[in-house]
């Protein structure tokens, strides 16, 4: 079956049972590899905060588990011309704290978004383009944009909304829980950072009825005790199942399997920019700057050795940045295979013949041992590299300042659509609100800013699919960002449950329900 048949299908792998001993009626236990870090729904843009978070707050446009878009807590939506998207809310939807749901909320999330005091990574890159919200009635509204924004529906899965009564408030408040107030399925009943969140049944709660009274979401970060927790049934459910037990877990009677490919990347970023980057050990200079250097670091990887033995067989190998299936993307791209002899060619021929140092920074999360491949096959071509393993409560502190001369972590296109990657990390940073936010490698080219900006103005699809892809094609062919390959969500439960792994990696407890 090919991999866009089967982010399509997904795959469920779930034998008879005798089960282990079942969650209770009421309650769903998960553990968690990542706790969420905050309860601010517009507070450090994450999978481990929004995926937890999306249990308590609704966007006005949702995505189901294959990434297509369906209405939220707007029923429908139109263009109105160029530059005006009009909305209508559904009727009845109430906050947790009975208030109901008005376009007046909307406006007041909108204006949350870009202005949370100190956010060390904001959601306001979905909401570029956008120049305010007019209130039309209670439940109709406007959204303003400085030009064609054909990707609006697209970015609003991702933006969180509160009443306007606390979207005054700050971090702070809503980490006390005083201001964590949505429209979801659960509402919040207590949390802490690294204890468990503990959420319960919103009875009130408009897409119907909730399977469980409460659900607890655990902090359970190292690999091993997560699966022994499953196995013991201390807990009913796992995300991020290690990809060297999803063998046995799958072969088990009592357990459930649910994997698909997931929007996430292993991608490598270096610094195209700084003339000495940390990390680089090269007379001062910064070899990564020539194109010739970063394509030999590119051609040295054997991403299909990385995928099937590394990656268990649970990734697929690509050299570009996102999945190949998004809008955007380049659907049927050849695999290079790695060529060493060439690598070691475009070295000398950029002047780096003898080689030079190089300290690759790694996120913990899922690449360390990626991390030792790549390392391992730069240093057969004389890129003489160590690997250094941040811990994950500084990791993005420390990549946000620019610590790193060359890193690798784990991207997820989260919209469904390229542009959210090239506008945030491939458009120059610093010159369009909102747009390089993500930018790291210090890559800006004022041509290139111009065409990300003409892909996300043209309402044509066909023609703003074929923009973005030869945006895409750039990245690959410069080795911008250097892509390693595509990870499959993996989840696992007992097996007396049932879902189906999203491609987003989310674990939302309400489409976790008994079999």
């Amino acid at each position: 079956m090919g991999f866009v048949k089967r982010l399509a299908f997904g795959l469920s792998l779930v034998l008879a049972v005798p089960a282990l001993p079942p969650a209770s009626a009421q309650t769903l236990r998960i553990g968690m590899q990542a706790p969420p870090s905050t309860l601010d729904p517009h507070w450090l843009l994450n999978l481990a905060n929004t995926g937890a978070l999306r249990n308590i707050y609704e966007t006005l446009v949702m995505r189901d588990d294959q990434m297509a878009l369906r209405p939220g807590l707007a029923e429908s939506w139109r263009v109105v011309d160029d530059t005006t998207w009009e909305f209508r809310l559904r009727a009845g939807v109430r906050f947790h704290d009975g208030s109901p749901l008005t376009s007046e909320d909307i406006a007041a999330s909108f204006q949350r978004v870009p202005n949370v005091p100190g956010n060390p990574n904001p959601y306001s890159i979905y909401l570029s383009g956008v120049t305010g919200v007019e209130v039309v009635d209670a439940l109709t509204f406007r959204i303003r944009t400085s030009g064609p924004l054909p990707i609006l529906p697209t970015n609003l899965t991702q933006i969180f909304i509160v009443p306007r009564s606390v979207a005054g408030l700050g971090n702070p408040e809503f980490n006390s829980g005083q201001a964590a107030i949505g429209t979801g399925p659960f509402k919040l009943g207590s949390w802490s950072t690294n204890a468990p969140l503990v959420l319960r049944r919103n009875e009130e709660w408009w897409g119907g009825r909730v399977p469980w009274e409460s659900a607890v979401l655990t902090p359970i970060p190292n690999d091993p005790a997560r699966v022994a927790a499953l196995l013991a049934g201390d807990v009913d459910f796992i995300n991020n199942v290690p990809l060297q037990d999803a063998g046995r877990i799958g072969a088990d009677r009592r357990l459930a399997l649910f994997t698909a490919p997931s929007i996430y990347a292993v991608n490598i970023y270096p610094d195209v920019e700084r003339a000495s980057p940390p990390g680089v050990d090269a007379n001062g200079q910064n070899p990564m700057r020539d194109v010739r250097v970063r394509r030999a670091m590119s051609l040295a990887l054997n991403r299909e050795g990385i995928a099937r033995q590394i990656m268990e067989g649970y990734a697929e190998p690509t050299d570009q940045p996102v999945p190949p299936f998004v809008f955007g993307a380049i659907p049927d791209r050849a695999l290079p295979a790695a060529d060493i002899n060439a690598a070691r060619a475009l070295l000398a021929e950029a002047g780096w013949g003898q080689g030079f140092g190089l300290n690759l920074f790694c996120s913990p999360n899922r690449t360390p041992r990626i991390c030792q491949a790549i390392a391992s096959a730069w240093t057969r071509i004389g890129i003489r590299t160590t690997v250094e393993v941040v811990p994950q409560a500084t990791f993005l502190t420390r990549r946000n300042r620019r610590e790193y001369g060359v890193f690798v972590t784990v991207f997820g296109s989260l919209t469904g659509e390229t542009s959210y990657l090239l506008s945030s990390q491939i458009h120059t940073s610093g010159t369009v609100p909102g747009l390089g936010t993500l930018n790291f490698t210090g890559y800006g080219v004022a041509s290139v800013d111009a065409e990300i900006a003409r892909a996300r103005a043209t309402l044509d699809d066909a023609e703003r699919n074929r923009l973005l892809r030869a945006l895409v094609q750039r990245t690959v062919d410069e080795a911008l960002i250097i892509g390693v390959g595509l990870v499959h969500s993996a989840h696992a439960g007992s097996a007396n449950l049932v879902t189906r792994a999203r491609a987003d990696e989310e674990v939302l407890a309400v489409e976790i329900r008994p079999r």
